[in-house]
């Protein structure tokens, strides 16, 4: 039973016990201890809803992919690009002609000696291409609203990286703050225990100044960190399509380092599954399309014409069925378009294998980064952190006992302060670098089969040169 819950319970309860009978003084007493309960029990709920508002990547991510105008803006370019398709594949309109004499307009006799009335040319033509054309036109068409497409999951991937990446950098500077506070209390601490040595003769005046510098400087690093802060919300908030003023919700703690797939794992899935190259296989094809249309203008179109002349004497000969082609006798024009195709084409293959080659390189240098930042959030937090720990303990002791500097104090303080900092940066840094990870692999890392789990250090497998 919760406390909301048992405190609502006991307030309906006293409230049918007491209501009907109570004298005026305890029922008014009564109601006022019944409004105090209710306040600490909206109190109570609110404050366990406050406790569990934290911000998540993940759902960071999914408001910036749902908000963010660039997106959107590549959304509604995709819709265009299919939008395309079917005008491309479709007949060109047909086209109708009147035509008619003048001095037919009061009618006219003959040579025959008929009495006719007004006359003229009506003509419906409609423009054929060659066969396979409008076919090589729709795919064209259909392949590049299809590149679009893959246009929109490269940028999402670019989006969803760089939304993480700004939550590293949220989640480290708040971490930063809280080590700083802590930090500044700690200092205080030591500078009120130099002022009491200091008052009983047991300690330099200057150890009161170190601990006072110390702090002061504790407090411009602060400063420094708040900055940050605002620059970081900044830019979240834009990548939200909000103010940058507009505030947001404290961090929830970042994960610490996952079982990451070997570098040739994370290569065969990106060259499977990255949207940058399937954007420009498309493109490719694409323009092979392209190619075959420059092919088939060496070929006439044709023009299929139904005409009435009403100038004709015998209605027998006024209907007229006829076809009509263009003549493709400048074949240099042709074949200049042709080659120009085919340049497009191997400009598109140089771009693809350029392309490969950049992915797998970042690909390799991000899964680098990721591991190389998880082993360093390991040392920090195995070594070096309880080092700085006990370093601090030892030179406090010593200190208290009266057998040691307090600038050794301030040193190990200043220590553990960069320990817990550079920890932090490398919480910070693998994220990010997981992030892009994840950007040049395509999507989603590929799943590593379960091993026993080593609580010394992140599940890393290494690959072998």
């Amino acid at each position: 039973m919760s406390h909301s819950y048992f405190a609502q319970h006991c307030a309906a309860t006293l409230r049918r016990r007491y209501t009907l009978w109570s004298p005026g003084p305890l029922r008014f007493g009564l109601r006022i201890w019944l409004l105090l309960l209710s306040i600490a029990t909206s109190g109570i709920a609110n404050a366990g809803q406050l406790g569990d508002n934290r911000l998540h990547a993940d759902d960071l991510v999914k408001q910036v992919l749902s908000a963010n105008a660039g997106l959107a803006a590549m959304r509604s370019a995709v819709d265009a690009a299919e939008s395309r398709i079917e005008p491309a594949g479709a007949l060109p309109d047909p086209r109708l002609r009147v035509t008619t004499a003048p001095r037919t307009f009061d009618g006219f006799t003959t040579p025959a000696g008929e009495d006719r009335g007004i006359s003229g040319v009506i003509e419906l033509s409609q423009e054929v291409p060659w066969p396979g054309t409008l076919g090589l036109r729709a795919d064209a068409a259909r392949r590049e609203a299809a590149a679009v497409g893959d246009g929109v999951e490269v940028m999402r991937l670019q989006l969803e990286a760089r939304t993480r990446a700004y939550y590293a950098q949220w989640a480290y500077v708040h971490r930063a703050l809280e080590i700083n506070a802590a930090n500044q209390d700690l200092v205080d601490e030591l500078r009120r225990i130099a002022e009491n040595r200091y008052a009983a003769g047991l300690a330099r005046q200057q150890d009161v100044l170190q601990a006072e510098v110390e702090l002061q400087r504790l407090k411009k690093q602060a400063l420094v960190f708040a900055r940050l802060q605002d620059a970081v919300s900044a830019r979240l908030n834009a990548l939200l399509n909000r103010d940058a003023d507009r505030p947001l919700p404290p961090p929830a703690n970042l994960p610490g380092p996952r079982n990451l797939p070997a570098y040739t794992t994370l290569r065969d899935a990106a060259l499977r599954q990255h949207p940058e190259l399937a954007r420009m296989d498309k493109l490719l094809a694409a323009n092979q399309a392209r190619e075959g249309l420059a092919e088939k203008a060496f070929y006439p179109d044709l023009n299929l014409i139904v005409r009435n002349n009403d100038y004709r004497p015998a209605s027998e000969t006024r209907s007229e069925f006829g076809l009509s082609i263009n003549l493709p006798l400048d074949r240099s024009k042709r074949r200049a378009a042709l080659d120009a195709a085919k340049a497009d084409s191997m400009r598109l293959r140089y771009e693809l294998e350029d392309t490969r080659a950049r992915l797998l390189a970042d690909l390799r240098e991000a899964s680098t980064d990721t591991r190389k930042a998880a082993e360093t959030i390991v040392l920090y937090e195995n070594e070096l952190i309880p080092r700085t720990r006990e370093n601090l303990s030892a030179a406090r002791s010593e200190y208290g006992s009266g057998g040691g500097a307090f600038l050794d104090v301030i040193t190990a303080e200043q220590l553990k302060l960069e320990a817990e900092l550079e920890l932090e940066s490398a919480r910070a840094d693998y994220h990010t670098a997981l992030a892009e990870l994840k950007r040049w692999t395509g999507g989603e890392l590929p799943a590593v089969a379960t091993t026993p789990k080593n609580t010394d250090s992140p599940q890393v497998q290494h690959e072998k040169p």
